[in-house]
């Protein structure tokens, strides 16, 4: 009974992709790091939710999680719950299984004392072009073996 080569690099590819997904980093250089700057840092996949992965901050109470309800990846201290400090709303969030695959659309509540301090304001600002949620880029070195790998398989 043979696996065959398609469906080993199958299966490589879902393993990377699952090491891709599981150590994140949130980061800012811009508003969020003034305002929210405790939602960035460090975050590992700690369970599921909603069919798609959890993620705990390190040394921190923030989690990052799919919410079906909104259609949005949220940070936030409740697993589950629709208010959060950033959110990822895009089309793409919806299908994005991995947040790593998502490499824009970040947007961040803003610190306000009361629903007076918003008035003609949006909720959620996207005016931070540095906040990002990226996975640790030692795993990009995992996949340019992978590549190198299955190209010298390919020439054999």
């Amino acid at each position: 009974m043979g696996f065959g080569k398609a469906n080993l690099w199958k299966l490589i590819m879902e393993i990377y992709a699952a090491f891709r997904g599981y150590t994140l980093v949130v980061k800012s250089e811009g508003a969020v790091s003034e305002h929210h700057h405790d939602v960035l840092g460090v975050y590992r996949m700690v369970d599921t939710y909603n069919d798609r992965p959890v993620y705990k901050q390190e040394g921190g109470e923030n989690y990052i999680y799919y919410s079906s309800a909104s259609s949005s990846w949220l940070v936030g201290t409740v697993v589950g719950h629709q208010y959060g400090w950033l959110r990822n709303s895009s089309t793409a969030a919806s299908s994005a299984r991995w947040l790593p695959d998502l490499v824009g659309g970040w947007e961040y509540r803003p610190l306000v004392r009361s629903w007076e301090c918003l008035e003609g304001q949006e909720s959620w600002l996207s005016d931070d072009g540095t906040l990002r949620i990226e996975a640790l880029k030692d795993i990009e070195k995992i996949n340019s073996l992978i590549q190198d790998m299955k190209n010298s398989a390919e020439v054999e």
